[in-house]
């Protein structure tokens, strides 16, 4: 399961001018200070290259992530982009949960839209995911260009850091289940 905390962040900045290295800095509610980035790998095409600043217009506090986030993250990136397709809903969150419950989404009007993807794999926390439509965008100019090579060697990455935190959370489950069926048996 990946940390999902896109709502609570207020504003932030990833870094990948550097080739093979991106940094970054997100400012959380509830925090004094921000969380830090230090990842090895590169962003996707787009924003290869590029310092990309956004900023959340409407924060809202996920207590869920109060306790264990660590706020100085280091590890693997997984997919990093501003391109990726996702379907926005132009309904408030009420009105299509109502939907959902119901079984009429299909009614609920979208467009296709540009979202933000943050993908890494931390050393602490395990996978970590921050996908919207709703946060404002910055790119800058671009510092370097990742030729097909270099394109198809980090993809190759983020599908083996994908496959190695799918096995983690295997064998972890595995042994939480074992535990359970020990506990269960005394």
């Amino acid at each position: 399961m990946a940390w999902r905390f896109d709502k609570c962040v207020i504003n932030g900045e990833i870094d990948n001018t550097e080739r093979g290295r991106v940094t970054g800095t997100l400012w959380l509610l509830g925090r004094d200070e921000p969380m830090t980035l230090d990842l090895v790998g590169d962003a996707w095409p787009d924003l290869a290259g590029c310092k990309l600043t956004f900023v959340n217009t409407n924060p809202v506090p996920q207590p869920q992530y109060d306790e264990g986030l660590a706020m100085r993250q280091t590890g693997s990136v997984g997919d990093i982009t501003a391109s990726m397709k996702l379907k926005k809903l132009l309904v408030p969150e009420e009105e299509w949960m109502k939907a959902l419950e119901e079984k009429r989404f299909h009614e609920v009007p979208w467009v296709l839209s540009s979202s933000l993807y943050l993908e890494w794999f931390s050393d602490r926390n395990g996978r970590m995911v921050i996908q919207t439509t709703d946060y404002k965008l910055e790119v800058s100019e671009r510092h370097w260009e990742a030729d097909a090579d270099e394109q198809a060697a980090q993809q190759a990455l983020n599908d083996e850091n994908m496959r190695a935190y799918m096995e983690d959370l295997g064998r972890m489950l595995g042994s939480q289940e074992e535990a359970e069926d020990d506990e269960t048996a005394k």
